[in-house]
């Protein structure tokens, strides 16, 4: 019999044994259930009383002894309803939450810092910080872009920038000579988003929105890694440099 189950909703290794044991001897007392269940007397008072509390064992008297008795089976599942009440009241106070700590976050997020995100969910994570504080006033910009992507990479970039634009975040991207007419790896050019070319075939594309700088280092075969730094001068260092190269990229 798979155990497993019983332990994810909630029921420790001592209480799946002398649950099990009770449902295999019927009513009994103490000693009964410590020789079939193999839980040691010490123990097995907290743990029936437990069982108890949650609604899966019943009390009885015979003779002044106490004895126990296994509730029927079905009673896991209100067990199982009763966590799942529980989640959702910790899921609606996690939420009533999350203004405070994204202000207590906030309060913090214009010191400097520098992370190191490695692998495929580390460039999701850091982009995703991006996405966090996507705000209509701002633009992004992206330069460096050429034809290093695998087709996981390719498809992230896409989504995040349908997000972008969903949002109304205005874009401008500069891409190495060679993606001309690779239409997979063009958005559809719009009021929220312009693309120009640069005369050269490879580089490392670099992000930057806000005070944020992201630099994705990708190779179709070997793990991501992806620099994200928050800095207001380094971004305005880069912006600076991209509309140098914006001007002097074709379209």
């Amino acid at each position: 019999m798979n155990k497993e189950i019983l332990y994810e909703i909630g029921l420790t290794n001592g209480e799946v044994k002398a649950y099990l044991a009770l449902l295999k001897i019927g009513q009994s007392s103490i000693g009964g259930i410590v020789k079939e269940s193999g839980v040691t007397k010490s123990k097995i008072y907290d743990i029936l009383d437990k069982l108890v509390q949650k609604g899966l064992v019943s009390i009885s008297f015979k003779n002044k002894v106490r004895h126990y008795n296994a509730s029927p089976p079905n009673f896991l599942l209100d067990l199982l309803h009763k966590k799942q009440e529980k989640i959702k009241e910790q899921e609606k106070e996690i939420s009533e939450l999350l203004p405070t700590l994204m202000n207590i976050q906030s309060s913090n997020i214009q010191k400097q810092r520098t992370e190191i995100f490695e692998g495929f969910r580390g460039l999701k994570n850091a982009f995703q910080i991006v996405e966090n504080e996507f705000n209509q006033e701002e633009e992004f910009l992206v330069f460096g872009v050429d034809d290093t992507l695998n087709k996981q990479q390719l498809n992230f970039f896409l989504n995040f920038h349908k997000k972008r634009i969903n949002a109304k975040i205005r874009t401008k991207v500069i891409f190495t000579k060679n993606l001309r007419g690779v239409k997979e790896h063009h958005q559809k050019i719009n009021k929220y988003n312009e693309e120009r070319f640069l005369d050269q075939t490879s580089a490392i594309p670099i992000n930057i929105y806000k005070d944020i700088t992201i630099i994705p280092i990708l190779k179709k075969e070997e793990k991501e890694i992806t620099i994200f730094i928050r800095s207001k001068t380094l971004a305005e260092g880069f912006k600076q440099y991209f509309y140098t190269l914006w001007k002097i990229s074709k379209k």
